[in-house]
């Protein structure tokens, strides 16, 4: 069984309108077939890491969003499992601290971009710049911008600035090497409210669990509004979305990892070639290894 994946990618080409999107995927997989998936997704991505980190020519960048227990953790967990920890980091994004909110709101974001032959992953981004605070304009209010007083001066021309500056972000950090895979898991509300009702019930999923996730359903339809115009405002070529169905976990893990691959075959990378000397270095490391013993 293959996993079709073309259709939940967005580039630019083509309109984005969530509703049109399925949370549920069109074919489900069952566990094992789901694990075959990932395992072999991981041993390709191991293998393609090692070699981004012995080239050092590129580095990959996979951007994470979604509504709450959609399932980020446990997906970006398998994705990364078998890879090398030297050169693949996970980086999460909460609420800004006092010294976040000094500096413009990339800075956070910047000071954890990959450097050259890594790979790192954002759990949630710069894109809650334009999700959560365009549900909750006030919080635009703490960032002290010259003309902000209240969050009835947060209009509309704002929000087309802030994805025109994550657009520009986005193709300079291409233009500089860096591949960027963006994923919007998208949860049904009534999915996310079966899991949440599990973590209340769950003991040992108690630490999951808050209280605020609850309280923002009710901004649901604003949550979706927002998404959908970012998603519209950003795909590129260069930085695709992938909106995979999320509802089913073990489909939407192996749809992951297909998608990860898919877009890494296209910037292949290899292991650097040996110097014009190697030969006889190798020769000269024997000769002195011998005389060791």
């Amino acid at each position: 069984m293959s996993l079709s994946i073309d259709d939940h990618r967005f580039d630019g080409s083509r309109p984005f309108f969530i509703h049109k999107c399925s949370t549920k995927p069109e074919k489900r997989l069952n566990k094992e077939t789901s694990k075959d998936y990932i395992k072999k997704h991981i041993k390709e991505l191991s293998d393609y890491q090692e070699k981004l980190f012995a080239s050092r020519k590129r580095s990959v960048l996979i951007v994470f969003q979604a509504m709450d227990a959609a399932g980020k953790d446990s997906t970006i967990e398998r994705l990364v499992k078998g890879v090398n920890p030297q050169g693949c980091h996970v980086r999460g994004f909460k609420k800004p601290t006092t010294e976040e909110l000094e500096h413009d709101y990339m800075w956070r974001v910047s000071q954890k971009l990959p450097r050259k032959g890594n790979m790192t992953i954002f759990n949630r981004s710069h894109y809650e710049e334009v999700l959560v605070t365009r549900v909750h304009p006030e919080y635009i209010t703490y960032q002290n911008l010259p003309g902000i007083e209240s969050a009835q001066d947060v209009g509309p021309d704002f929000w087309k600035r802030r994805l025109e500056h994550i657009r520009d972000f986005e193709q300079h950090l291409a233009e500089t090497g860096t591949v960027i895979i963006k994923f919007f898991l998208h949860v049904s509300k009534e999915e996310q409210e079966r899991r949440m009702y599990d973590r209340m019930q769950e003991e040992e999923k108690h630490w999951k669990f808050n209280l605020g996730d609850i309280k923002e359903r009710a901004h649901w339809k604003d949550y979706m509004k927002a998404y959908e115009e970012a998603i519209q405002g950003s795909a590129a070529p260069h930085a695709p979305w992938y909106v995979i169905p999320a509802d089913d976990k073990p489909t939407m893990r192996a749809m992951v990892g297909a998608a990860v691959l898919r877009e890494l075959e296209k910037y292949p990378v290899d292991f650097p070639s040996s110097g014009k000397d190697i030969h006889s270095d190798i020769a000269e490391g024997k000769e002195l290894l011998k005389k060791e013993v």
